[in-house]
């Protein structure tokens, strides 16, 4: 049985010469019959050393694995295509079944697209049972070219296609194709800006995949769907994780989401699940009575008595008093995780309105949410001279998440209150550190990474990572200045630009931040 995986012995190096690869031929033909997995990710491949490995693997019949996530660091995006079309072409080739194919974290996108659908139409996709897509630059149009294939797939297994930004028009058409599927046991959707429609629609695929075992919808609106998706959660008693954090459902949807669990296990006898997650979704303490009833019917029908159960409640609406009673209620019966609660409507009540004074943030040695402090001041002689900042930034921040902290940082100590504006030194560290961005970490004008994680560090996107967020209460006035300032430096990709736009628009529409309307717009609208 064919069990050897060829691997790459470097990290983070860049190939770009046939002959950079050689080890990795080697690797290949020495093992040809034995080579059941191909493991490409953490490096970056250029057209012709994939080229090389695509030739090496035409051999392989007994290849079922291939690991090509996170391969295109910093390529072109006419470099990608033409990469993928020869690396395909040897497995095709090769006339290897596959099983596992991983794309996560590639500027896939539409320009792409059409290299993969090929691959995925071949005979040697008819075996695939794994499919992940995840972090790709997807987007609408890839998306929909993507549902093309899908129905084909009649042994797809698992489908990861996160934070591609398919929207209400990209997950209707994935949903039409997912609904002629039956054999889904794992679906992962999270971070893709559906609501309404598009959520219609893909309850209606659930339906048809009874299979699932589990459901991660994580950071899309289900708001006014709740309804849709307590009746397809009916028809799926083999789910074991269902992840709905930050959706938004409020207490009325978590109560209807929650109810429909607790009738689907009363009336089958026999629950599975085993993880749910609704964090982050404004719930309140009115919904306690049904998590409670939901849960204890969860533990009286489950399959397996050994089996941990674990719910996460954390950065909802409970209240303290809530808190503590549910707390209290499971105590270690299950894992219950109900941190960073923002309190209940009638705790609100009975504190004043924000004090404009808490939110001033000292030019002292204090620190804020995002884990930077501000005595790492710069020189002024920096601040003069724009090519020696970003060349100090480019050394000092090796990382996107420090890189992007130092962004919220600046730029909320850099605010000017009365002005309702940056002042210069934050303007000048800001643009530097957009462009060292920019060098170090986009990869191509699909790639996605910066900007969401950009975005989720000061406040604009629900991160998946809450550590990542600002504070629930912190004003974020300095930051959305800053981003609307920055917008223009996304101009060569208008989708990018665009969601800074729209997220900025929807963000100063709340009370706190109408007075920085006009000065957004005219920031954003200026170029």
């Amino acid at each position: 049985m064919a069990d050897f995986t060829v691997k790459s012995n470097h990290s983070g190096k860049k190939f770009d010469k046939a002959e950079d690869v050689s080890d990795l031929v080697e690797q290949i033909r020495l093992n040809e019959d034995q080579i059941a997995t191909l493991q490409l990710d953490g490096n970056s491949y250029g057209i012709e050393p994939l080229k090389e490995i695509g030739q090496s693997l035409q051999t392989c019949h007994n290849l079922r694995h291939l690991f090509l996530n996170d391969m295109f660091t910093s390529r072109l995006k006419d470099e990608i295509p033409k990469a993928l079309r020869y690396l395909f072409l040897g497995v095709q080739s090769s006339r290897a079944e596959i099983i596992t194919l991983n794309l996560n974290d590639n500027a896939i996108g539409p320009v792409t697209m059409p290299e993969l659908l090929p691959f995925l139409r071949s005979e040697q996709s008819m075996s695939l049972r794994h499919l992940y897509l995840n972090n790709c630059g997807l987007g609408i149009k890839g998306g929909t070219m993507l549902s093309t294939v899908l129905s084909g797939l009649e042994n797809l297994a698992e489908l990861v296609i996160g934070r591609n930004r398919l929207e209400i028009d990209g997950i209707i058409e994935i949903s039409s194709a997912l609904s002629k599927l039956t054999t889904l046991e794992r679906l992962e959707l999270p971070q893709n800006g559906t609501k309404e429609e598009g959520i219609i629609h893909l309850c209606e695929a659930l339906k048809q995949n009874p299979n699932l075992k589990i459901l991660n919808l994580n950071d899309n609106v289900l708001t006014t769907t709740a309804d849709s998706l307590a009746s397809a959660l009916k028809t799926l008693n083999k789910l074991e994780v269902l992840n709905l954090g930050d959706c938004l459902l409020k207490t009325k949807g978590a109560i209807i989401v929650l109810s429909a669990l607790e009738s689907l296990y009363r009336d089958k006898w026999c629950s599975r699940i085993r993880e749910i997650n609704i964090s982050g979704n404004e719930i309140g303490p009115d919904a306690k009575d049904m998590i409670i009833t939901t849960v204890e019917t969860i533990l009286e029908t489950r399959e397996n008595d050994q089996m941990k159960f674990t719910l996460d409640l954390s950065a909802n609406n409970f209240g303290s008093e809530t808190v503590d009673e549910l707390k209290n209620h499971f105590g270690s019966i299950i894992d219950l995780i109900i941190d960073d609660d923002q309190g209940s409507e009638d705790e609100h009540e009975q504190t004043n309105d924000y004090d404009d004074d808490s939110y001033k943030l000292e030019e002292s040695n204090r620190s804020i949410d995002n884990k930077v402090t501000t005595n790492d001041e710069l020189d002024e002689n920096l601040l003069d001279n724009p090519e020696a900042l970003q060349e100090h930034l480019d050394t000092k921040y090796n990382d996107l998440e420090s890189l992007c902290r130092r962004f919220f940082l600046v730029s909320t100590n850099g605010f000017n209150k009365t002005e309702k504006s940056l002042n210069k030194h934050a303007t000048v560290e800001i643009d530097a550190l957009i462009k060292v961005g920019q060098k170090k970490f986009l990869k191509n004008e699909s790639d996605f990474n910066l900007l969401n994680t950009l975005l989720s560090i000061c406040g604009l996107l629900k991160a998946e990572d809450r550590s990542m967020s600002p504070r629930k209460d912190a004003d974020l006035s300095g930051p959305m200045l800053a981003l609307a300032r920055v917008a223009k430096e996304f101009g060569e990709n208008f989708n990018q630009k665009r969601c800074i736009k729209e997220l900025l628009m929807e963000k100063v529409k709340e009370d706190r931040y109408q007075e920085l309307l006009n000065e957004i717009y005219s920031l954003i609208y200026s170029f």
